[in-house]
Formats: C-alpha cells, sequence, structure tokens
C-alpha cells in the first residue's frame, strides 16, 4: 500500500511539471510568431509608404529592348554591268517577338492580329494547332474532360498531355477559319526567337491591313509594318539556273542546314542561298541587319527607336559571264544538238589567262521525249567519256616521262592486237592496210589511236609487238598517265566557285583491267566534264599553267546610304599548278593542234579553217552505250595562241548513225559569237 502511494505521488509531480512546461514552449512560439508578424508589418509598411514612390517609377519608367531589322541582298550583274538579279521590296506585316514574352502573351496578340489580318493557313501543324486550341479556358477545360487518365493539372506533363491529345483528336476539336487564321499567326510568331523578326505576312497585304495593323500597333507588341524583299530578274530569267535560287520566308531555311544557320544569326523565315551562286556566295549576297533599341514609355506607352547600327545591305557580285554570249551560246547548243539517243550538249568559254567564264551553257535532253532542260550546271556536274581530245595531254605525258622526246618521237601507226583483247586500232587504219610512221604533229592531226596506246605500253615498260601479252605491263602506269593528264585538269576538281562539282568516274585498275589501259590512253576509260575540258583547254592554250575557273568577276560594297558599289575585292588569278614542259615540247603540241584545222588529209578540225584569228583545236570522238544501242560522245577543244579565250564543247549520247563532226559546227558558231559579243577583235570568218 505505502509503494502505491509513492507512485501515485511520483505521477502527479510528473504531470504538473510537464503542464508546467507546456505554457513556456507555447509562449516562446507566441513570441517568434509575434515577431514575425512585426518585422512583416514593418516591411509592408516600408514598401507601401516609404517606397512607394520608388516602386511606382520603376513601374512607370521606360522599357528597353534591342531588335534587328533585315536588309536587302546583293544584287547581280554580268560583265558588262547589266543587273542580272535585283530585289523587289513589298510592304509586309512583321513581328520581332520580345525579350520576354509568354506564350499566353503571344496568345493574345495573335488574336488581335488576326482580327485585322488574313493569313494563308495550309501550313498551319498540328502541334501549333493543339498548343492554341488550349490556350483558351474553355477549349482547355473540353480537352481535359475527354481525357481518361489525366495528369496532376498545371504541371508541365499535364500541358503535354492535352496537346497531344488535340493531336490526335483533332476533329472533336475544330477551331473556325476565323480561329486558323489567328492559329496561323501564333504559329509564326512561336517560330521567332527572342528579338528576332519574322514575317507574318509577306506577299499581297492590302492597304487596309497595313492602316488597320498601323493604327493598333501600341495594341499588338512586336507587330509592326515593314518591307519584304524578293529576287527579281528584270533582264529576264534566262541565268536563273546558273544563278540558283534564295528561300522565301514560306519555305524558311533548308532543312538540312537549318541548325547550322539559326546558330549564325538567321532567323527561321530569313532569306538564304539554297543552290549555284546564291548559296556559294552566301555570306557576300546576305548582308548585315539593321540594329536598334525600342524604348517603351511606362506612362504614355509610347515607343522610341534608336539606331545602334545602320545595317549594310549585301555586297554586290559582278560576274564573268557576259549575259548575251551566254543566251546565243545556250541558244546555238539546243539549235545545233542532234535528235535521236543525244543525251544533252554543253560548252564552256574561259579565257586561259585569268580562268574567266564567258559564258558556260547547257542542255540536258531526255532522249525518250526529246525535251530539253536549260542545264549550266551541268558543265561541271555531268561527267562522260570525251575520247581523243585527251591526246595532247597523254603525249606531253609521255613527253615528261622521258618514254619519246623531241627529236625522237616517231611511231608506225598500226592496228594494236594485245592476247586476250579485241583489236584496236585508228579509225584511218583499222585493217593495217594505211600503216603509216607518225610524228607527234601528225598523230595529233590524224588523231592516231595507235601513235598513244603505243606511249602508254612504253610508260609501262613494254614495246608492242603483234599479239603480245600485257602480264608484265607496270601496273603503275595507271598513276603515270592519270598525273600527266591530271596537270592538264582531267580528272581533278577544276575549284570552280560554284557548289556541286564532280571530278568525274576514274575505273577500275586491278588487274582484270589491265586491258584497260588502252582505252585510258585515248580517252575511252574515265570520264571527265565539260568544265575540266576548258581547264585543259586554258591550260594548253596559255602555255602550261592550270587557272582556277571562276564566274565572279568581283566582289563590290555598298554604302548603308547610297546604292552605288564600289571595288571591294577583285578575284584574283588562281594558278593551281603547271605542266612542266619545255617550249620546244609545247611547240611541237600547238604545231599539232595547228595541223588539226589547218592540215590536209585526215585532219579531223577544218570546219574552223575558216575563222580568223586562226584557231587551234582538238576532237575527240568516245564510243558509249545508250539504252542498249551504239552511241557516241562528241567533243573538242579550240583556242587562239595569245588571246584571252578558249572554246570547249561536249555532247554525249549521240546516236551512231550521226556525223561525228557535231562538235566542230558548235564550236564555229560559238566562235561566231564570242567574236560578235564579247570582243570585236576578229572577224569571226576569212
Amino acid at each position: 500500500m505505502a509503494s502505491s502511494k509513492r507512485r501515485r505521488r511520483a505521477r502527479s509531480r510528473i504531470s504538473k511539471n510537464s503542464l508546467s512546461r507546456i505554457p513556456i514552449r507555447l509562449n516562446v512560439l507566441m513570441g517568434i510568431v509575434i515577431l514575425m508578424l512585426a518585422a512583416l508589418g514593418m516591411q509592408l509598411v516600408k514598401l507601401q509608404i516609404s517606397q512607394h514612390d520608388k516602386f511606382v517609377a520603376q513601374i512607370t519608367s521606360n522599357s528597353e529592348s534591342t531588335e534587328t531589322e533585315k536588309v536587302q541582298r546583293g544584287m547581280i550583274y554580268d560583265s558588262t554591268g547589266k543587273v542580272i538579279v535585283a530585289n523587289k521590296g513589298s510592304k509586309a506585316i512583321t513581328y520581332t517577338r520580345p525579350k520576354s514574352v509568354t506564350t499566353s502573351d503571344m496568345y493574345h496578340t495573335a488574336n488581335t492580329v488576326g482580327n485585322h489580318l488574313q493569313v494563308d493557313t495550309k501550313t498551319l501543324s498540328k502541334a501549333n494547332y493543339a498548343v492554341y486550341y488550349i490556350q483558351d479556358d474553355k477549349r482547355r477545360a473540353k480537352v481535359a474532360a475527354a481525357l481518361k487518365n489525366p495528369l496532376p493539372s498545371g504541371s508541365d506533363a499535364y500541358i503535354a498531355q492535352l496537346e497531344a491529345y488535340v493531336q490526335k483528336h483533332e476533329a472533336k476539336f475544330p477551331l473556325t477559319k476565323n480561329q486558323e487564321n489567328k492559329a496561323m499567326l501564333y504559329q509564326k510568331m512561336a517560330n521567332a526567337y527572342a528579338l528576332s523578326t519574322v514575317y507574318l505576312k509577306e506577299t499581297d497585304v492590302t492597304d487596309k491591313e497595313i492602316a488597320e495593323i498601323g493604327e493598333r500597333q501600341s495594341k499588338m507588341p512586336g507587330v509592326k509594318v515593314g518591307l519584304y524583299y524578293t529576287r527579281d530578274y528584270p533582264n529576264g530569267t534566262a541565268m536563273k539556273s546558273l544563278i540558283g535560287s534564295v528561300s522565301t520566308s514560306k519555305t524558311g531555311l533548308p532543312d538540312s542546314s537549318v541548325n547550322q544557320l539559326l546558330s549564325q544569326g538567321y532567323a527561321r523565315d530569313d532569306s538564304v542561298g539554297t543552290s549555284y551562286l546564291e548559296q556559294f556566295y552566301e555570306a557576300t549576297l546576305r548582308g548585315t541587319k539593321k540594329k536598334y533599341t525600342v524604348t517603351t514609355n511606362g506612362k504614355t506607352d509610347k515607343t522610341t527607336k534608336t539606331t545602334l547600327y545602320a545595317g549594310q545591305a549585301g555586297n554586290n557580285l559582278r560576274l564573268t559571264v557576259n549575259s548575251k554570249f551566254q543566251a546565243d551560246v545556250q541558244k546555238i547548243l539546243e539549235e545545233q544538238m542532234p535528235d535521236g539517243l543525244t543525251q544533252g550538249a554543253y560548252a564552256v568559254i574561259i579565257n586561259p589567262k585569268t580562268g574567266a567564264i564567258y559564258a558556260m551553257a547547257g542542255s540536258y535532253r531526255d532522249n525518250k521525249t526529246g525535251e530539253k532542260t536549260s542545264d549550266p550546271l551541268g558543265t561541271i556536274n555531268r561527267s562522260f567519256p570525251v575520247g581523243s581530245v585527251v591526246k595532247p595531254a597523254m603525249i606531253t605525258t609521255a613527253l615528261l616521262n622521258n618514254v619519246i622526246t623531241t627529236t625522237n618521237n616517231t611511231i608506225t601507226d598500226v592496228p594494236i592486237k594485245i592476247a586476250g583483247t579485241a583489236t584496236k586500232a585508228s579509225y584511218f587504219n583499222t585493217d593495217g592496210s594505211d600503216s603509216i610512221a607518225l610524228d607527234i604533229p601528225t598523230a595529233l592531226k590524224m588523231s592516231s589511236n595507235s601513235y598513244v596506246m603505243q606511249l602508254m605500253l612504253k610508260m609501262g615498260g613494254l614495246t608492242y609487238h603483234s599479239g603480245m601479252s600485257l602480264t608484265g605491263l607496270d601496273s603503275n602506269v595507271w598513276n603515270k598517265m592519270r598525273n600527266g593528264l591530271g596537270l592538264f585538269g582531267l580528272g581533278q576538281m577544276t575549284g570552280i566557285d560554284l557548289p556541286g562539282e564532280t571530278s568525274g568516274v576514274r575505273g577500275s585498275t586491278d588487274s582484270d583491267h589491265t586491258g584497260n589501259t588502252l582505252d585510258e590512253s585515248f580517252g575511252q576509260y574515265d570520264t571527265y566534264t565539260t568544265m575540266q575540258l576548258a581547264q585543259y583547254a586554258a591550260t594548253v592554250a596559255n602555255g602550261g599553267y592550270r587557272v582556277r575557273p571562276h564566274v565572279v568577276d568581283a566582289i563590290l560594297s555598298r554604302s548603308a546610304h547610297s546604292s552605288k558599289s564600289t571595288v571591294a575585292t577583285s578575284i584574283a588569278t588562281q594558278v593551281l599548278g603547271t605542266v612542266g614542259w619545255t617550249k620546244a615540247e609545247r611547240d611541237l603540241i600547238y604545231e599539232g593542234m595547228y595541223q588539226v584545222v589547218h592540215g590536209s588529209g585526215y585532219a579531223t578540225g577544218t570546219g574552223l579553217k575558216d575563222l580568223t584569228p586562226e584557231v587551234y583545236a582538238k576532237t575527240g570522238t568516245a564510243e558509249t552505250t545508250t539504252d542498249g544501242e551504239d552511241t557516241y560522245s562528241s567533243t573538242a577543244i579550240s583556242f587562239v595562241p595569245n588571246a584571252n579565250v578558249a572554246v570547249a564543247v561536249a555532247i554525249p549520247g549521240i546516236s551512231s548513225q550521226t556525223s561525228d563532226s557535231v562538235s566542230i559546227p558548235m564550236s564555229h558558231a560559238i566562235w561566231k559569237a564570242f567574236w560578235q559579243d564579247v570582243e570585236n577583235k576578229g572577224s569571226s570568218t576569212k
């Protein structure tokens, strides 16, 4: 009993002590809360009373942002100063995305603009359709009600769930035509990044739209009336297939390079060169955007612009191409191109001393329909076997490899009979009845296949005899031939200032193709482009240095305050290599090419004999197959020594029944046009 009483007294003491401590803790907590409330109250008084004016001033103070404005793209002139590509400006409605703007802000702006501006909605994406749709509270609730397992509302995942559902069930959530118009405007705005400018509407903007937008710009943050420039061709579009194309605000930046261009400061709807000259010289033509600050007065909501940089229109280009001559050459190719299986006709006219291109024309022919298409770029991206036109370079290669000399170069033309291969012979000596001794000039005049095949065998360590085997032929002869031809540009990238150039196709050199070394020696194996033929002709004509061809003569800079141009950069002559022959070796090649035109007997280029100044030339015929039928390529290179012009012509896929002199009449017509259009120094004919 006594112990029971002691336990009750102990519990009583513990209970009293606990109760006595609780009020103390509560008092401490209450004190802390009171202090915090007092501090908050004091801060509230400070904000609303002592600092009231400061914050009101901040709210009503000016806000400032930096924006950019597009400039005109550079113009393009031909060699005579004629405008080939200009710019045409039209009224447009633009949107410059503010630095800090929410999707809700853009939604409201798009809705306001959409009441006064109609745009094409064909490119409205499903994603932006959905984003726009759920911006409205009632429409968002409708979508949410349709979800079976909605995620927690308000989260990013929830918004993504709503958007995905609308995209998948778009028919359930229709927009009116007016709403689709506003959704399209929203999409255009959303595609802009901060402070960049995009076009909301760049063509067919009505006066009413301009007036209504202009009157309400203060209610449409970032929306302005501006100018949209498109490429214009005041002298026709004949050269557009050489000049290339520029993207529009509708097509946007090319998918293949969009990320790279965005990193360089382009907006998604900026114009950018997408092909040929427009693409190659994009950095020159694009210019530098105008930059300015826009200050908005917080009290009056009025904005003022301060120019930071006036902008610089793109630099102009002056071409080496004479547009009239280009058109005339194109016409010659199209009119003189044979029918049948012919696949096209191509020509390049070049200045051998500088590499300047006077004309590069081409016409591709569909040999099934006969339809012809302008194809000047075919001169750099279409290649084919070119035949005997390579013989001056092949004979030079033999001279450089010391298998013949300027005083010891006579070889008898005979049919070449190699064990295991078909007999190969010159066209004038197919059966061996006209086997004659030839030196370099005569071999070129008569276009002897046998002569260059025997040179190839000598470079490969063999001497020809009937029925011989090629087993002991040095396989390095492939490199010797290709390196020698490459000194003139054959089989090499020419380096022209245009994208898309090909170096041609090189045939296999394994042991199963040893016999093709014979074909390689007279242009029947590897394939070459017409531009390579032109570079080759220029190298022979200028005495032996290979120049880089170019179609731009100069870059012309433009002042921000003037439309006048001054030469900023002249394209200098660039020598890519030299042949390394002696004057005596070169003179033998010249004599042979002179005889091709002015010789007698088997001379293959006498159709150019009446031209003045006197022309030197080499023709070529390469056997090919087209659609299972025998065809051939007809080629020719020609030049006037010490003159500023050389001509290369190629016509692939000609039906075997057609005369093999096709390249000579074309060359003749081109020479006449050159003296008339470009240089009035020749009488064209004697």
